[in-house]
């Protein structure tokens, strides 16, 4: 039987060699938002309705975010169900992802259908970098609430938030060393209302570390997997977080 690996680390590898690590059924609650792949749609991206349209091409340094769709799909397909063997019967996997509008078509990630999807959060960011005029502004994104299989049923506690509707309003993040990051204010609502205190948090692509700053504000313990160490470095240079608690293994 695998033993847990050490908590409250930031694993400087990828996050299938992290969880590959980990014994079955060892984590509360899985927060996460992958690359989304726009690289490879952004390269073929020029004029609509005579609109130029800016390109959405994100450097994750060390992540490929130019994969044909097809092995993207295959890779995040891969990402989730071995986040579901770590999950616990009662846990909580919330996975954020959009729609790719390209060319006047819509790309949907319809791969998270493969896995029993709880429940849909739209998260209303309120803007959006894509000034397209030949599309309605997309403001917002998905939030897939995932949870161990189709018979699971996870822990949840409306009580521990007020934001507890289906669409969330709030700005992204910003004055954030990451290309993307989600607001912390996100992570702590999937915390607040789906774990306890001391349950153990884990992100697979912990970025600057919004996930580990909000479980250790929460009184959780968290577990992450970064390829890049220079957003990892650069955060806890500037935040220092809490105590200092932020480690890189």
């Amino acid at each position: 039987m695998k033993k847990m690996i050490e908590i409250n680390k930031i694993y400087h590898e990828n996050n299938l060699d992290t969880m590959s690590k980990m014994p079955d059924d060892c984590i509360d609650c899985i927060i996460t938002s992958p690359p989304y792949n726009k690289g490879f749609w952004s390269k073929n991206r020029n004029v609509n309705n005579g609109f130029k349209t800016k390109s959405r091409f994100i450097d994750y340094g060390d992540f490929n975010d130019t994969l044909k769709p097809a092995i993207y799909e295959s890779k995040q397909r891969e990402l989730i169900k071995e986040c579901l063997r770590i999950l616990k019967p009662k846990g909580s996997l919330f996975y954020n992802h959009i729609d790719i509008l390209n060319e006047h078509n819509t790309i949907h990630p319809s791969y998270v259908y493969d896995f029993p999807v709880k429940q849909i959060i739209i998260w209303n960011r309120k803007n959006t970098p894509k000034l397209d005029k030949s599309y309605f502004y997309p403001i917002h994104e998905y939030i897939f609430w995932i949870k161990k299989s189709k018979e699971s049923k996870p822990y949840f506690n409306r009580k521990n938030s007020t934001l507890n509707k289906s669409i969330w309003n709030m700005n992204p993040a910003v004055n954030n060393n990451h290309p993307a990051p989600f607001p912390i204010d996100l992570v702590k609502n999937c915390i607040l209302m789906t774990t306890k205190e001391n349950d153990l948090i884990f992100d697979p692509f912990m970025g600057s570390g919004t996930t580990a700053k909000a479980a250790t504000e929460l009184k959780r313990n968290y577990i992450g997997s970064e390829l890049n160490i220079d957003y990892i470095n650069k955060h806890i240079k500037e935040e220092q977080y809490i105590n200092n608690q932020i480690k890189l293994f």
